[in-house]
């Protein structure tokens, strides 16, 4: 597709890494440490979404990249906290899914990631924060093959509260073979640009990176319909998405929340609103989508 602005995405990468490599690792590292350090003064939940349906009336953002804080704090303010454990991979040291529960609901945990750097802001963070005995961030690049040992080597229980899998590629395949633990609550990112309806996944690849792929970054992860036919068949049903398109999020079957009931992806789906930010059309997404290889699950 012509006029997905590749350009801009590779300045943008190109920024970044420049900013890593200019800025002092300490200075970057603190930075980490004074953003956890700074108070939520978020209104739970926010009067201003009591119109919005589903989810989405329940989102705001501390530490979470859109609106997963408030989602999360909703579900465990209904369902309450068991194991009060957490697995994350795919995570950033200043801004991801879990770092609420581990700085304001005491959680343990793990976090992964493939960036040493990030391991690093987070190790360093942590350690001054007096919570390095209870979360540990590992590096490590994961595999279908080293997953599962990776989680219990590390000394996570079976039962747990929450996982979140952020991969940007094979977050389908890790799913599906992640029977190490048994989340109550699961945040997985969905590629929206394919829309509500296909069953289609990146193929697997032990070293798939997106923009290796293609320079967009477009070519990634899994449909919403693909989730949700691999949640059902591992015991999750769908419950909603976050308003941006970027989140999906189950709950084990035996986990209810009042007034909350199964969706298909088409009912849940919502669009990427950053990529309709940027003049790119759902049916412009779902043209370029349709030119990669894909495969259908």
């Amino acid at each position: 597709m012509s006029d997905i602005p590749v350009k801009k995405y590779r300045v943008r990468r190109a920024r970044k890494w420049l900013k890593r490599k200019l800025i002092p690792f300490s200075v970057q590292a603190g930075k980490v440490s004074a953003k956890w350090s700074k108070p939520d003064r978020s209104k739970f939940p926010p009067r201003s979404l009591s119109d919005v349906p589903g989810l989405a009336r329940y989102e705001y953002s501390w530490l979470s990249q859109n609106g997963e804080d408030g989602i999360l704090r909703y579900l465990f303010d209904e369902i309450g906290f068991e194991s009060r454990w957490f697995v994350e991979f795919g995570f950033g040291a200043a801004q991801c899914n879990a770092l609420r529960l581990m700085l304001k609901e005491d959680f343990h945990g793990l976090f992964m990631d493939g960036s040493r750097e990030n391991v690093a802001y987070f190790d360093y963070a942590a350690k001054r924060h007096k919570i390095d005995h209870r979360v540990k961030g590992v590096h490590t690049f994961i595999t279908r093959d080293n997953l599962q040992s990776l989680i219990q080597d590390n000394g996570v229980p079976k039962e747990i509260d929450f996982l979140s899998l952020d991969v940007d590629g094979n977050d389908y395949w890790f799913w599906e073979v992640l029977d190490c633990i048994s989340p109550r609550v699961v945040c997985i990112e969905y590629n929206a640009g394919i829309g509500p309806d296909l069953s289609l996944t990146v193929p697997y690849d032990d070293e798939f990176e997106r923009f290796s792929k293609h320079p967009s970054g477009f070519f990634s992860g899994a449909s919403l319909a693909a989730l949700e036919s691999l949640g059902r068949r591992k015991g999750y049903y769908l419950i909603g998405c976050d308003s941006t398109g970027t989140n999906s999020f189950f709950l084990r079957d035996d986990v209810e929340v009042a007034g909350i009931t199964a969706l298909t992806a088409r009912e849940a789906f919502r669009p990427h609103a950053n990529w309709l930010g940027r003049g790119i059309s759902e049916a412009e997404q779902l043209e370029f989508m349709r030119s990669m290889p894909y495969e259908e699950v």
